[in-house]
């Protein structure tokens, strides 16, 4: 068993966590040994566990440069180098090639004082030293290669040692923040989901002109930010499979947002036009529009249908011509190379094996030479479907440039923010990333949570994680490629479980996740990652963190201008109270409510508790102990209000009978949040259509409707109503009256 506790040490797994409550849980041996085995390890031997502890040990040591190494600005660049202890006062040569191409040369001495000792370790004869070496201050931001041209030799050695390279990758001390967020002023916006926009004019589900709309018309109240769920690509053959955190692929957009009558093809195409004036599609397009929830699969062949055809027309009309318009489609299938590639590879692929078979849903289901990317015959595949993968391409650049029309629209507004997209914690197991590159990820396990108070079984999300060896291994091009994509166009990204940066609860495939662990990631180089890229987009960055946050999160988190996420009705300090305003930290985007929890009214009435009784999850007994509890939160809300004077007149908390919700005590909630030290407030469009239907029940799958309910009417016509334009101007003077110390 200490083997085994030693091999999982040094692959990151952790033996021992702190629960949700703050007590010390140990992790028994057991648990570690399917994860060990999710990396590829073999434990059928002390022998073979053994060997690979001493080959994970060798591998630390035996190289002189590391294979990656991420610097910060603001703290001494200092690159870890292994040295046998008879050279540690030779000089060391570096080729360093900057990432414009200019080349420079660093000599590194121990006589100059520019190594500092960190470990020694006896490798058979030989004793290696684990050394800081000191690099120049002056090396620039961004993503360099070190090159080790010499190790200076004694008299009478035969061969300078050399050839060995380094990723460098130096990062700036912060993340991207807008001068006026620096300055202390309080900005306000909104939280959607794009699917949910309801219009006249999209067909059955919001799309990219939605988001355009909607962002213009909440700039004109007096927003600055508006957030999206994921849109990152599902499965545009299997429209059915609609979590946005559960997608096929991080780096790519989902080609049902593309709103087809805005394509430049639809002005030329006859054959688009003729096909949408057949009543079939009318009747077809009528009834998708109409519907209280989205039906993808009707939405994806009203909306296929028409692409192809314009489609059709781009080729013939754009790509044969060699216009502009063309030209622009070749530079971004350049730009995004071959992760472009793959991803429409994929999505021909998926189709057609979806077309012969319903149930080879993803790569698992496909020929084995046709699961391996690389294979002749995937090849062959591509050159014979050549315009169908060339099609999926396109969408993706149709898409691509349909959401930077909406940031564009939100910044002419005025917006000091304008959209900010939203990066999932993982991926489908059966997607295009996966298939694309299968050695990153652990297929034998999946993300999840620990056990806690709510999930007494702890959560298993069904996403197969990276693996940490694998991730660094890359030099975290997979890692930084992702951030890239999903930080453009827009002004700011939230990251889904930003505590997975540290750390990720891994589950056993088939097991529920109390019988997982806790696997660490490289902090520290990822965050210098999103830091670097953050202030290239000029980005704004903040995480997911809600739940039990580790000591090195909310230490690093911090001073690099890295947000956090509070949800207000999690806020309950003690039994009669919520947080003070005051006491909301500068650096946060705050809101009432968000994807994962009930909207305000639902809250408010128990009507989440009620649907967790009838789904089973809950019996009587538990539902009447979260309702007393849900009471106990509401009464010490509405003392929270009273503290801070906006308590609705004739409520009070002691008397239940005037405690019903009300679209007043839906704007005093949101003014709670609005007073607070919170930089930026972000108020649910649910909330101000008073809807009590959630989005998402978390843990649910066929039993609730998810990721499919709309909204009840048009964001332009709400806005203009004359309680919600009463509502947003007071929450503009209330923001606007102060400036925070941050």
């Amino acid at each position: 068993m200490q083997r085994i506790e030693r091999l999982a040490a040094c692959y990151g797994l952790s033996g021992e966590y702190n629960d949700w409550a703050g007590n010390p849980v140990k992790v028994p041996v057991e648990k570690m040994i399917p994860m060990l085995e999710a990396m590829g390890l073999q434990l059928d031997s002390d022998q073979l566990i053994d060997q690979q502890i001493e080959d994970v040990e060798k591998q630390r040591w035996q190289s002189v440069l590391p294979g990656v190494s991420v610097l910060h600005k603001g703290s001494p660049f200092e690159l870890e180098l292994h040295l046998p202890a008879s050279k540690l006062k030779d000089t060391i040569k570096l080729n360093l090639t900057l990432e414009n191409g200019k080349q420079r040369l660093l000599e590194l001495s121990g006589k100059e004082g520019q190594y500092k000792e960190v470990a020694r370790n006896k490798h058979g004869r030989t004793t290696i030293v684990r050394i800081n070496a000191l690099l120049p201050d002056d090396l620039p931001e961004g993503y360099h290669q070190l090159q080790l041209q010499a190790v200076k030799k004694k008299k009478g050695d035969k061969k300078p040692e050399g050839g060995e390279t380094c990723a460098l990758i130096i990062a700036p001390e912060t993340c991207y923040e807008p001068e006026a967020l620096a300055k202390g002023q309080k900005i306000w916006g909104s939280a959607i989901q794009l699917y949910t926009l309801r219009s006249a004019r999209n067909w059955g589900m919001g799309d990219f002109t939605d988001l355009k709309e909607t962002v213009t018309a909440l700039a004109a109240k007096g927003a600055h930010i508006v957030g999206l769920n994921p849109i990152h690509a599902l499965y545009p053959a299997g429209p059915q499979h609609c979590s946005p955190y559960s997608p096929s692929s991080r780096s790519f957009l989902n080609p049902l947002y593309i709103d087809v009558e805005a394509v430049a093809e639809f002005e030329f195409s006859d054959d688009a036009r003729r096909l949408m004036d057949d009543q079939t599609f009318q009747i077809k397009l009528s009834e998708a529009r109409s519907a209280t929830h989205v039906n993808y699969p009707a939405v994806a062949e009203l909306k296929m249908a028409v692409l192809e055809k314009l489609y059709d027309t781009f080729v013939s009309r754009e790509l044969k011509a060699k216009t502009q318009r063309g030209k622009q489609f070749k530079a971004f299938c350049k730009t995004r190379g071959e992760s472009l590639d793959r991803q429409a590879l994929y999505d021909a692929l998926f189709e057609h094996h979806l077309k012969q078979d319903a149930d080879a849903w993803g790569w698992r289901h496909w020929p084995e030479a046709l699961q391996n990317p690389e294979s002749s015959e995937t090849k062959a595949f591509a050159k014979e479907h050549k315009e169908r993968v060339r099609f999926y391409t396109w969408l993706q650049w149709v898409a691509d440039g349909q959401l930077e029309d909406a940031q564009q629209a939100a910044e002419q507004s005025g917006m000091m923010v304008g959209l900010y997209r939203d990066l999932a914690v993982g991926v489908d197991s059966g997607g295009a990333d996966v298939w694309s590159d299968r050695e990153l990820y652990c297929l034998d396990a999946s993300v999840g949570a620990p056990p806690d108070g709510v999930a007494p079984q702890g959560q298993n999300w069904g996403l197969p994680p990276f693996n940490p060896q694998a991730l660094k291994a890359s030099a975290y091009q997979p890692f930084i490629e992702m951030v890239r994509a999903n930080m453009d166009h827009c002004g700011a990204l939230r990251i889904d479980h930003v505590m997975g940066l540290l750390r990720l609860w891994w589950c056993p495939n088939g097991k529920t996740a109390d019988f997982g662990c806790y696997v660490r990631y490289p902090l520290q180089d990822l965050l210098g990652i999103i830091k670097l890229e953050s202030q290239r987009h000029q980005s704004l960055v903040f995480g997911e963190d809600l739940g039990t946050v580790p000591e090195e999160i909310s230490e690093s988190l911090p001073p690099a201008k890295f947000y956090s996420n509070t949800v207000g009705i999690f806020e309950k300090l003690e039994e009669d109270r919520f947080t003070a305003p005051v006491d909301y930290p500068g650096r946060t985007l705050a809101c009432m409510s968000n994807h994962d929890i009930p909207t305000l009214n639902a809250w408010w009435n128990c009507l989440d508790l009620d649907l967790w009784r009838e789904l089973g999850t809950y019996d009587e007994e538990r539902c009447e102990r979260e309702k007393n509890e849900r009471h106990v939160a509401k009464v010490a809300l509405l003392n929270t209000l009273a503290d801070i004077g906006e308590l609705p007149p004739g409520m009070d908390p002691e008397r239940m009978e005037t405690m019903a919700f009300s679209r007043e005590l839906m704007e005093r909630l949101h003014y709670y949040l609005v007073r607070s030290n919170a930089l930026i407030t972000v108020i649910q469009l649910e909330d101000c259509m008073m809807l009590d239907t959630p989005v998402n029940v978390p843990g649910t799958c066929e039993e609730y409707p998810n990721w499919r309910r709309r909204l009840i009417s048009d964001v332009s016509e709400l806005v203009e109503r004359e309680e919600i334009e009463q509502f947003l101007k007071n929450v503009n003077i209330i923001r606007g009256a102060e400036r925070v110390e941050v």
